[in-house]
């Protein structure tokens, strides 16, 4: 069984892995932490996705504990992802104005544009940022209900064992 730390740092090395090389090089180092700015854009991502069911993660405690599941280079990595998507997103898609004060519509839209983006490296960055939001949501129970998300099957339900024998068919 995979324990909450394990899911974690999975959903967040994938996030990472998900930005190109390319992408990587051309930025600026960055501090591996969460600032009130990336954390606040986080938020607004989490609402974008589930809604009313958002506010019931534990975002600003348990985001900062996932960057220390990583090495330090995919911390600083993971860390600049919410600030270069919310620069980018002034001129990309184009707000020109913060992420976090556009209308919930326009925070949609704006998502939904680096989600279906013909360019790979937006689509990329925007499912790292949907991955680290996501793995939260899954891995934290007081929002289930919100989300509609029943739970782990382990634990709720009885699953069969059945032994495996050498010499008989599969």
């Amino acid at each position: 069984m995979t324990s909450r730390r394990q899911l974690l740092a999975l959903a967040a090395a994938a996030a990472v892995a998900a930005v190109p090389a390319a992408a990587r090089a051309s930025l600026p180092p960055a501090k591996a932490q969460f600032g009130d700015d990336d954390l606040a854009v986080l938020l607004a991502l989490a609402r974008c996705l589930y809604g009313p069911g958002a506010d019931a993660l534990a975002l600003r405690t348990s985001l900062p504990e996932t960057l220390g599941f990583l090495d330090e280079a995919q911390q600083e990595l993971l860390a600049m992802l919410p600030g270069l998507f919310d620069v980018l997103s002034r001129a990309l898609v184009p707000t020109l104005r913060p992420f976090v004060e556009l209308s919930e519509a326009d925070q949609a839209a704006a998502l939904d544009d680096w989600l279906q983006s013909p360019v790979a490296f937006r689509r990329q960055i925007g499912q790292s940022l949907r991955q680290l939001v996501l793995a939260h949501c899954y891995t934290d129970p007081a929002v289930y209900d919100s989300i509609g998300y029943p739970g782990p099957w382990v634990g709720r339900h009885a699953l069969p064992v059945h032994p495996l024998r050498f010499g008989e068919p599969s």
